[in-house]
């Protein structure tokens, strides 16, 4: 459920199947989803033009992950939404920041989380200061460069699988896992 100018809104989602077709039909945010459908979620992770990575620290409120930085922004997709427009635009809602150059790194099937995962890597070339913070998700944001990558995860709490992915990207210099 969203809230948006103090009315309650319900969040539907398409339902798919386990060979990431779309059944025909709805799922509701908050509801249990039925064993064999999933939902679809969107990540990426966004680079600046020189390099550097963009975290956003997660409120201490947050009933997952309190205080750890994310090094992605994203979300669920919408009902009749592709996914594309989806981390389109939850970029914007998480960061205010209209990117470019956005490719598909691959899809993951997570059956205990009930969610197919759709990963990204966008580039954005404009001002990093541009960051907007969302009320009740963020507390703060990083641009990390490349030359303090390792040791900022080392010294901040970061998203684990995050983290498997960047520190995948160090010793690779690619995003795909």
């Amino acid at each position: 459920m969203v809230y948006s100018k103090g009315v309650l809104h319900m969040e539907y989602w398409d339902a798919y199947d386990q060979t990431v077709t779309k059944t025909g039909e709805t799922l509701i945010r908050g509801q249990i989803i039925p064993p064999g459908r999933f939902h679809l979620v969107v990540e990426a992770i966004i680079q600046s033009k020189d390099g550097s990575i963009l975290f956003m620290k997660r409120d201490a409120n947050k009933p997952i992950h309190p205080n750890y930085y994310e090094a992605s922004a994203g979300g669920s997709v919408l009902k009749g939404e592709e996914s594309l427009a989806a981390i389109k635009r939850e970029i914007w809602e998480e960061t205010g920041l209209s990117v470019s150059n956005i490719t598909f790194l691959g899809e993951a099937i997570k059956p205990t989380e009930y969610s197919i995962y759709h990963n990204y890597h966008a580039t954005y070339s404009g001002n990093k200061e541009s960051v907007k913070l969302q009320k009740n998700e963020t507390t703060d944001f990083q641009w990390v460069s490349l030359d303090h990558l390792a040791s900022f995860l080392k010294s901040h709490l970061i998203i684990a699988k995050q983290k498997k992915l960047i520190n995948h990207y160090l010793q690779t210099k690619q995003w795909r896992l």
